[in-house]
């Protein structure tokens, strides 16, 4: 078990998106969490622009609640709030409103997801102008989207532009397949990640674990670089602080969609 560690993306309220269905559901997975070492979560319900529960307002009433039951648990463990926020036109007015929730309400940075096939057009323009206003995009597992899987390069040239990159835990233990696996080392092996959460969903089929993805990734990276995935780097990003990230390992690319990639944006 590694002890103090902050999950930054986890499905953990209930009845809010596709995670627990009930509250009991959700202590559950806390007693999970604070069990294998994890002293702090960021609930990162699915944003809805359509569903008033996932706002703000909502989010945070859901995560009072929560933290109150774990209190009279005894579970030690504390609950922040956020949120998962699709990449779409309207996110800067949703932002703007206070709709959608930034990380722990830090202004600072916002998780971000992909659809796992396809990737917007401009979609980096559109996170340079995300960062004009001081909102830092934290990329939600990237690699378990397809897109990325085939354009390393584009994601080299997201993290030099200053994006932030998280990837999940299940991705670098292989329970997501052999093909994630060996794309999670090797964005680690280039200082492509700058942290692992566990995007965890239930106490069953996907479960708030780090420690097991901490000892793999120090097999790739060190023990050191590893923690700080799970520590230091988390935590800075839990606080809104401003963050002094190793610079990126530029990948050999090795398809003609990534070499088409190198020679436009970002540059």
């Amino acid at each position: 078990m590694t002890e103090g560690m902050i999950d930054i993306h986890c499905h953990i309220l209930p009845g809010i998106d596709d995670g627990p269905s009930t509250m009991e559901e959700s202590v559950g997975m806390c007693r999970i969490a604070a069990a294998d070492g994890i002293k702090t979560i960021v609930a990162t319900p699915h944003f809805n622009h359509s569903l008033r529960l996932v706002h703000a307002t909502g989010i945070c009433r859901l995560v009072r609640e929560l933290n109150r039951h774990l209190t009279d648990a005894a579970i030690p463990l504390t609950v922040l709030p956020g949120a998962e926020a699709p990449v779409v036109p309207e996110l800067p007015e949703y932002l703007a409103k206070g709709e959608v929730l930034t990380i722990n309400e830090s202004k600072r940075y916002l998780l971000v997801e992909f659809h796992p096939q396809t990737m917007p057009l401009n979609w980096d323009k559109f996170f340079l102008s995300l960062m004009e206003k001081a909102v830092v995009p934290v990329i939600a597992h990237p690699e378990r989207n397809e897109w990325f899987s085939r354009n390393i390069a584009a994601l080299y040239d997201a993290v030099k532009s200053g994006v932030l990159v998280q990837i999940t835990a299940m991705s670098i233990t292989g329970q997501f397949g052999e093909e994630v696996r060996a794309f999670s080392s090797r964005l680690l092996e280039h200082n492509l990640v700058h942290t692992i959460a566990t995007d965890a969903h239930s106490a069953s089929h996907r479960p708030p674990i780090l420690s097991a993805a901490v000892k793999a990734a120090s097999e790739i990276i060190g023990r050191e670089r590893a923690r700080e995935l799970v520590g230091k780097i988390p935590h800075a990003i839990t606080e809104g602080a401003p963050l002094s990230i190793p610079e990126p390992v530029k990948a050999q690319m090795e398809t003609a969609a990534e070499k088409k990639w190198a020679r436009r944006l970002f540059h």
